[in-house]
């Protein structure tokens, strides 16, 4: 029988099929569940993968699902469930554990999904089609070409958002009155 481990498995399997997480998030997720893959001892080899059930079960697991939300990667978390869950299906104590989480994390994920598709429809209906505007994770790009990128960041977990503006060079043409607006608008930011 082929043993299936979790964070070699698993975890590595879906954070490497999604490319649009950042290496930070990667690695901060890579970490936590090695660390508690060390505590709870639940390694397909040489430890007991039951144990899994107990981390997911743990105060070690609210921290990398609040990690998780931060970052606006909670999808992941659930992405990693589903797949331990089928997995492990022959495991009632880890499919038992897995359910009770995807309980209480999907209905939080569904409605910060639905904030942030709010607010990315927001940005869309002001910008219109002057600019592209991209959503990944709690991320709102909106690149304005030949001006340069505003980030708004949903901080998901304080309900607050971060605005985050790159300004190119530019070497278009444009009048001191151009020039003068632009400064006005971004002046209004500074603190």
């Amino acid at each position: 029988m082929k043993k299936t481990d979790f964070l070699r498995h698993i975890v590595n399997y879906v954070l490497s099929s999604r490319t649009d997480i950042p290496r930070q998030v990667v690695d901060e997720v890579r970490s936590k569940v090695e660390k508690a893959e060390e505590k709870y001892n639940f390694s397909a080899f040489g430890g007991n993968i039951v144990k899994l059930a107990d981390y997911i079960k743990s105060s070690d697991f609210n921290d990398l699902i609040k990690t998780l939300k931060t970052f606006g990667y909670l999808q992941v978390l659930i992405d990693i469930l589903k797949l331990a869950k089928e997995k492990y299906s022959d495991i009632p104590e880890i499919v038992n554990a897995i359910e009770e989480r995807l309980k209480t994390i999907e209905v939080k994920e569904t409605t910060v999904i639905k904030e942030l598709e709010e607010l990315t429809l927001k940005v869309e209906e002001v910008v219109k089609d002057r600019a592209v505007v991209e959503r990944i994770g709690n991320t709102i790009n909106i690149n304005i070409k030949g001006v340069g990128v505003l980030r708004i960041i949903y901080n998901i977990s304080e309900k607050r958002i971060n605005l985050d503006v790159d300004v190119e060079f530019s070497r278009k043409n444009v009048g001191w009155e151009s020039i003068e607006k632009l400064l006005e608008v971004l002046l209004r930011f500074s603190y």
